[in-house]
């Protein structure tokens, strides 16, 4: 019995062979696909990435330029959706404030109407006494200075200057001269209707065009915004016509105006450079420091401002 031979082991058919290798390469085209498929899911764009934060900052980066060069303020340059890998951290102070901090009223800067063509003035300035309007120069667009009531007359100047032209008054009414305020503050739109009327009555009286009409009606009624009534810095005193020049209240403002502040602003031998006729029933307030040297000067205001090198 220990002689007999063992049995040989069992060997697999063929079938089951070939079966077996069909299966196994089955297996590997399966692994090689599923390792292949996550680089086909990565060419995909996803929403938070780069492409799509750009196209929401970029417009509100122009915006940005645009609005310190028009001194235009807008309310946030913030994106919508914030990527904190490209803007500032909340430690860099100095570009989170560009961004976000809105200059003060006091720093705007003089621009253009790009409508008119006309320089806008500041009105913020500290020596707003100063400021010069005239047919190329305007007031913004929808200002109403703060008003003060004149002598309980129903007539009405920037509340800084009624005080100094009510002393005025009671100081020349001591002297026997009665400085009747005629037309003092004026709105914009009664400074558009007067100008458009005389426009239209220049059409008519010398037969001009209607451009013409308007150049010629700017010498004596500013278009509206360029008035020095419009911001209620002047007063027409004891009426509208040129023989108040010769009137004993002219001559009394002639002596004494300079001591409240007030001065001459439109006189003949100035009107090549204030465009505007002459007007003796027409004065200015610019403060009692500034009028006194005005007055000496001889200059128009335009001319003395130039003088000292001080805008207007």
């Amino acid at each position: 019995m220990n002689n007999q031979r063992r049995k040989p082991k069992t060997q697999l058919k063929p079938g089951v062979a070939i079966a077996l290798v069909v299966l196994l390469a089955v297996v590997c085209v399966a692994v090689a696909f599923l390792l292949k498929k996550p680089e086909t899911v990565d060419q995909m764009p996803d929403s938070s990435e780069t492409p799509t934060i750009e196209s929401t900052t970029e417009p509100t980066t122009q915006a940005q330029t645009e609005s310190i060069a028009n001194v235009v303020t807008t309310e946030s340059t913030e994106p919508s959706t914030p990527d904190t890998t490209d803007h500032p951290s909340e430690t860099d102070t100095d570009t989170t404030s560009e961004l976000t901090t809105a200059p003060h009223p006091s720093e705007l800067v003089t621009s253009v109407n790009p409508d008119t063509g006309r320089i806008v003035v500041d009105l913020n300035r500290e020596d707003w006494n100063l400021v010069v309007v005239n047919a190329g120069r305007e007031m913004p667009e929808g200002y109403v200075p703060e008003l003060k009531e004149i002598l309980g007359c129903g007539k009405y100047l920037d509340y800084r200057v009624a005080p100094h032209y009510e002393d005025m008054y009671y100081a020349a009414k001591k002297d026997g001269i009665i400085l009747t305020p005629y037309s003092a503050y004026r709105s914009y739109e009664r400074q558009k209707n007067n100008y458009n009327n005389l426009t239209k009555s220049y059409m008519s009286q010398y037969n001009l065009n209607e451009a013409d009409a308007r150049v010629k009606a700017a010498t004596v009624i500013l278009p509206p915004g360029t008035s020095e009534h419009n911001l209620g810095y002047a007063m027409d005193i004891c009426g509208t016509e040129s023989s108040f020049s010769n009137t004993k209240e002219y001559a009394w403002l002639q002596q004494h105006a300079h001591e409240y502040g007030f001065i001459l602003r439109y006189t003949a031998e100035k009107q090549p450079i204030t465009g505007i006729i002459p007007e003796p029933w027409h004065w200015r307030y610019v403060g009692v420091e500034y009028a006194e040297k005005i007055k000496n000067s001889g200059l128009c205001l335009e001319e003395y401002l130039d003088s000292i090198g001080v805008p207007y």
